[in-house]
């Protein structure tokens, strides 16, 4: 083992300041100190430039490890997020870091400014992305790095946090106006045929569901031999439910419970433990939607507005409760204790009254 004693550095120099001010007197020498010149350690001559180097390659593994870089910070996150075991999770994240280095560089933590999310989100809405698509990829990088602060105890706020992005919130493509005639319309459409895409729009007609919720629920979810026939919304292996409120139980009405009855039957006849085993892998949701929204493309119905029609209905009865409303559609504001409280919630009875009323 190779011990080298250094002189103690003057007092009140910061230690990293110092190995930076060495590595860079190292690096930027003009000439190499002649070969005849020795430093002795322990009884033991070295070439002063071979002793140069070794502290060089010390001094830089000590700066990368105080001062890791985007590329580090990936890592955490990944190993840090609860979903980072998902296939698409990682994928986005890693989507998103390569293109800021394409753009940026992999920077080091400490030289990060609110400058370089400006000039990504420029280079992102140059290439024609809407603002939505600029938002998410800035607030991945804006987790990252917050993620990678708290894991190296770093005490600063990101710069990547306030990001402001021109166009953000402009409705760029207007949502028909649902009405009673349209929903019959979009339900005759989607009876005529019982696939799974069909039958999974059904689903969502009378209960408001995400469309990834019927898709990612198991059979063992859809309870249809119980009092109130209904659908769990819950976490799963391909399902991680991010918040209380989202998971719940949703009864299942008129043609949406029937929906449910044949989505059962034809995944027993597949043996299949998936309630629809056709979209029943990671980014199924996104192919189920696509199809949906094909099918009803000349009605200008979108699978989003299943969710849309429910709430647009329990607003017009104009009596039924916030509290009760959201418990069947998985929405929280959570700005009060009150929400917080409570070992049953809002019973199945309760949404089922709500669910009859407004059901098309």
């Amino acid at each position: 083992m190779l011990l080298v004693v250094f002189e103690r550095q003057p007092k009140g120099m910061d230690t990293t300041r110092a190995q930076h001010q060495f590595f860079e007197l190292a690096t930027q020498q003009q000439a190499p100190p002649p070969l005849d010149r020795k430093v002795r350690v322990y009884g033991v001559d070295f070439d002063e430039r071979f002793i140069a180097e070794l502290i060089v390659e010390h001094f830089q593994a000590g700066i990368s490890r105080d001062n890791p870089k985007m590329s580090e910070a990936l890592e955490i996150y990944i190993n840090e997020s609860l979903a980072g075991h998902r296939r698409k999770f990682r994928l986005d994240a890693e989507n998103s870091l390569r293109k800021f280095f394409f753009r940026i560089g992999d920077l080091r933590l400490s030289d990060l400014r609110h400058h370089h999310i400006c000039d990504f989100r420029d280079y992102l809405l140059a290439q024609n992305l809407s603002p939505t698509t600029v938002r998410k990829q800035a607030s991945i990088l804006n987790a990252m790095l917050n993620a990678a602060f708290k894991f190296y105890a770093i005490d600063r706020p990101s710069p990547f946090r306030g990001l402001k992005i021109r166009g953000e919130g402009e409705v760029t493509r207007p949502m028909r106006t649902i009405t009673p005639e349209l929903l019959q319309q979009v339900k005759a459409r989607l009876m005529a045929k019982h696939t799974p895409y069909s039958l999974v729009g059904l689903l969502q007609l009378n209960t408001g569901l995400r469309l990834s919720e019927p898709i990612y629920a198991t059979l063992a979810d859809c309870c249809l031999d119980h009092a109130i026939p209904h659908l769990w919304v819950r976490r799963n292996p391909l399902s991680d439910r991010k918040t209380k409120s989202s998971i719940r139980a949703v009864p299942l009405v008129g043609v949406s419970l029937f929906a449910a009855e044949r989505l059962v039957e034809k995944a027993q006849q597949q043996g299949s433990d998936w309630l629809v085993p056709q979209y029943a892998y990671q980014g199924g949701s996104n192919s189920c939607s696509a199809i949906l929204n094909k099918r009803m493309k000349d009605l200008e119905f979108r699978s989003h507005m299943f969710r849309h029609a429910l709430v647009d209905r329990m607003k017009a009865c104009n009596d039924i409760p916030v509290k009760v409303a959201e418990s069947i559609t998985g929405h929280s504001r959570g700005n009060s204790e009150y929400a917080s409280y409570g070992t049953v919630g809002y019973t199945l009875e309760q949404k089922l009254e709500v669910l009859t009323r407004v059901a098309v």
